[in-house]
């Protein structure tokens, strides 16, 4: 289990923050040792900075109608050309692995009444694409199952 330590410490990689990217990258730094700053206390019930708080989803093009090309297509016109649309593109190609990704480590997302991914469709989505984690808690539940996740590694020392 991860530890939290106090005073000096010894690390190969400092990681800014304990928030979903800060926990991704200590996730992503495979043997390496790796302290987590946080400026709040890390704890079984959440991390810093704002992730917790997320309330809103994840679009990805998980449905059987649809595809990274169509969730692109959407974002950038929503984006009424104010969008990088190499980002969007890397963005909407990746979603779907870094959502097997997090249902890897066990983040729990709404489910139907048969077990498959619950897909709401919001905003100015053309398709069925958005995933919630106890409705408006997505932010809470990603951050938990990293953290888990996290917390496996002995290599993962948190400072806060």
């Amino acid at each position: 289990m991860s530890a939290l330590l106090d005073g000096v410490f010894d690390a190969d990689v400092v990681v800014v923050g304990g928030g979903i990217a800060g926990l991704a990258t200590a996730l992503a730094c495979g043997d390496r040792r790796v302290a987590v700053l946080s400026k709040v206390p890390v704890s079984g019930h959440g991390a810093g900075g704002s992730s917790v708080w997320a309330q809103g989803g994840i679009a990805a093009a998980m449905g059987a109608d649809d595809t990274p090309e169509l969730h692109a297509a959407d974002t950038i016109a929503a984006g009424a050309g104010l969008v990088h649309d190499e980002a969007v593109t890397v963005l909407t190609r990746e979603g779907p692995a870094r959502l097997a990704e997090l249902l890897e480590l066990g983040a729990r997302f709404d489910r139907d009444g048969e077990g498959r991914l619950l897909l709401g469709r919001e905003a100015a989505h053309g398709r069925r694409r958005i995933l919630h984690a106890n409705g408006d808690a997505t932010g809470a539940e990603v951050v938990r199952a990293m953290l888990a996740a996290v917390g496996e590694h002995e290599r993962v020392r948190f400072h806060g």
